[in-house]
Parts: C-alpha cells; structure tokens; sequence
C-alpha cells in the first residue's frame, strides 16, 4: 500500500521543482544586478512572502533569481525600494500578482499531488503544468 503524502510533502517536492524552473528561467542571472550566479549564491526568491501568501508560494510569476547578497540585504530589508523596482522591471508580473494577492485560492492538495505528478522532476515543464492546473481549476 502506498504511503499517503501529506500536502506539506506535496509543497515542498513542488516548490523544489518551481525553483528550479525559475533559475533556468532567469538563466542563473541576479535579476537585480545582471550578473551570473550559482550554487549557495543563486536564491530563487518570493515577491509575496511565503508566510503570509501561501497561497503564491507555488507561483513561478511569484519568484525571481536574486543572489544571495540581494535577496538577503536588499529585497528583505528595502521594501520600498525592492518593491518599486520589481514594478519597473516586471510590470505585468506585478499586475499579476496584485490581482492574485486579493483572490487568495488556494491550490487543494489533489490539485497540488497531480502537479507534483505531471511535472518533471529537472522542472522544466513546471510553469506550463502550474497554469494548466490553476486552468483545470477554475473551469
């Protein structure tokens, strides 16, 4: 008898996967700074924090590659200014997630053990198969 997974289990497999996507998406480049990085230097980020939108945990438009410097003394301590920034660069990421910051649904978890399924374990197919699923939910 398979063990059954819990949706922390499905989280976590999943957001290994979104990140690993978002890396090779930004082609491993500091968003902020333009410059290549990699190993313990290269952080896939969150616009909307992890804690208090959950629900965009799993959302590719959600993450950006920042170096570690960046993402930890820059995008977390400079709100302001890291905020207006993503709005300069990504304008219609930004719109996005304005929009998905006030619907607040949440993936359930038979959405999120499909994904987790039907996505590669090397993430490259992560983002087709996150919105293909959000599509399969909302009908």
């Amino acid at each position: 008898m398979a063990k059954k997974r819990t949706r922390t289990w499905y989280i976590n497999k999943l957001f290994d996967k979104a990140k690993k996507y978002v890396k090779e998406r930004d082609n491993y480049i500091c968003q902020y700074s333009g410059k290549k990085v990699s190993g313990s230097n290269c952080h896939c980020s969150h616009v909307l924090n992890r804690g208090t939108h959950s629900y965009a945990a799993l959302d590719p438009f959600n993450m950006k590659t920042l170096s570690s410097y960046y993402h930890l003394h820059w995008w977390h301590k400079d709100v302001l200014h890291s905020s207006l920034w993503f709005r300069q660069k990504f304008p219609d990421r930004y719109d996005y997630l304005m929009i998905l910051s006030q619907e607040k649904k949440k993936i359930p978890t038979s959405a999120l053990e499909q994904l987790h399924e039907n996505t590669k374990a090397d993430g490259s197919d992560y983002a087709e198969q996150y919105f293909l699923t959000l599509e399969d939910l909302n009908g």
